[in-house]
């Protein structure tokens, strides 16, 4: 097979691993309220609203997950430094365990973050809810271990990309650590950005007009009850995945694809690794098919936003 062509196939697997990292990355800041709508779930006691919702926004999720995986990527390339004799299957192994690592930290921040934030609200009669507490850290982790497992396999791929597609030179020059601390902070700030969107509108606030901001006269008036009883994170989570989770996984998905497959095409139209190579040329034709994609993207959206103005709007103040 031809190097070019392994080198996309891998870029494809990066692609497909990022969809799934950002959609649980998505599912978890759900279950554990670290979102932006979690300013709401915040100040959902101060104004009498006293809920069973987890409460863990500790410092964003950009933050938070680029901890998890730098932890995850150091742990990782301490084991196949250990065992570098064993060869490329040494992966299998290193990778499990820095996620398994990188997600117990943050379940572990996660618990005190909760009771910490609950206990501040003792003067608003809101308790800390034992079941609450427990039930969601098992998911908190799962959801987080999977993210953090995708990242950490793409930053072990990206920083063997040339050994594995056999074209030389295409490793990340960066460290498996540094990877995924670039990677972390992308894949929680596409979360944060796009899957709010989703979780705010559609299941914590159900009293919001469309095109409507948050008055301050609604702040704190989430939803705390559903068709099954008093509502908890997971439920909210379990609604999400329908949608949030896979559109959000979607958006980081694409821009993952588009990029590779722009740098791809950029090192071909350059002859990648051949008589006539130049590296100076792919940048160009890759930067160049780039502002492409932006530009179409742009319209795309305006296209998009103008529709749904048409048939939905006018918004609230116009």
């Amino acid at each position: 097979m031809e190097p070019i062509v392994m080198l996309f196939a891998w870029m494809l697997i990066i692609a497909f691993l990022a969809f799934i990292a950002c959609m649980f990355e998505d599912l978890e800041s759900d279950i554990g309220s670290q979102s932006n709508p979690n300013s709401q779930i915040q100040l959902a006691p101060e104004m009498g609203y006293i809920h069973r919702y987890f409460n863990k926004a500790i410092s964003g999720e950009g933050l938070s997950y680029a901890l998890s995986c730098t932890i995850s990527g150091t742990i990782a390339m301490l084991i196949l430094l250990q065992l570098e004799s064993v060869g490329p299957t040494a992966a299998l192994l290193a990778i499990p365990v820095g996620a398994a690592v990188g997600s117990l930290v943050h379940m572990v921040r996660s618990s005190v973050c909760h009771v910490g934030r609950e206990a501040a609200h003792k003067r608003f009669e809101q308790p800390i809810y034992l079941d609450v507490l427990y039930g969601h850290l098992l998911p908190i982790a799962t959801h987080n271990f999977l993210a953090v497992i995708c990242i950490t396999a793409i930053a072990y791929i990206q920083s063997n990309l040339g050994i594995l597609s056999g074209v030389a030179g295409a490793s990340n020059p960066f460290p498996l650590p540094l990877l995924c601390l670039i990677w972390g902070l992308t894949v929680g700030a596409i979360g944060s950005s796009t899957g709010d969107i989703h979780y705010g509108t559609e299941r914590a606030f159900q009293d919001k007009p469309f095109g409507e901001g948050r008055r301050v006269v609604y702040h704190g008036q989430i939803c705390r009850y559903g068709a099954c009883g008093t509502r908890t994170s997971k439920d909210v989570a379990a609604f999400c995945a329908k949608y949030g989770g896979p559109a959000t996984g979607l958006a980081f998905g694409l821009i993952v694809l588009f990029e590779n497959w722009r740098t791809v095409i950029g090192m071909t139209l350059g002859g990648v690794a051949g008589p006539g190579w130049n590296p100076s040329l792919a940048a160009a034709w890759g930067i160049g098919i780039g502002i492409v994609i932006a530009v179409v993207l742009v319209i795309l959206a305006r296209t998009i936003e103008k529709w749904a103005r048409n048939k939905y709007g006018p918004f609230v103040g116009e």
